[in-house]
């Protein structure tokens, strides 16, 4: 009987951690009502502030990019409440012109760059993760922080060729 319910509360566990990884309703609803979706839950388990705009155009970018401008969103958050102190954060997803720009901005204790990115492997993977999410799509990835100021987080994904993005 203590096996059954181990066995059960480990597939609960699964499961949870595949919907936070691509939850059906990024598929369903679009990247948008997702990442709200998201940040709710976020905010009322860890009481950080979340101000987001995004602009509808978004959703016509390619499963893999949205997926990948979700999980940034979803990691950075996690970095912020982990490690920042913050009390607020900005996410805003723009439209510039052969991209779609996501930027992260908290208003939290910040951090050396440099250091965190050369510090041990276990201290820099969120970031390393985002970074490889966002160039496997051929983007770019930018952090810019320091001591005292917040962080801000930038990702910018290219246009699918030949698909315009309406604002």
């Amino acid at each position: 009987m203590r096996t059954q319910r181990l066995v059960e509360k480990s597939v609960n566990i699964v499961h949870r951690f595949a919907r936070d990884l691509r939850p059906t309703l990024l598929d369903d609803l679009g990247l948008i009502p997702a990442l709200h979706s998201f940040m709710k839950g976020f905010t009322k388990r860890t009481g950080l502030r979340i101000r987001f705009t995004a602009f509808r155009g978004v959703e016509q970018l390619s499963n893999s990019k949205r997926t990948v401008l979700y999980r940034v969103a979803q990691s950075a958050l996690a970095n912020v409440a982990q490690h920042a102190h913050a009390t607020r954060v900005n996410v805003s997803i723009r439209k510039s012109p052969d991209a779609v720009r996501m930027e992260i901005r908290d208003n939290g204790a910040g951090f050396e760059v440099e250091r965190v990115l050369f510090a041990k492997r276990h201290k820099r993977l969120g970031l390393l993760g985002m970074r490889e999410r966002v160039e496997m799509v051929g983007g770019s990835f930018a952090i810019e922080s320091s001591p005292g100021k917040g962080a801000t987080i930038r990702a910018v994904i290219p246009v699918n060729n030949g698909v315009r993005v309406q604002t």
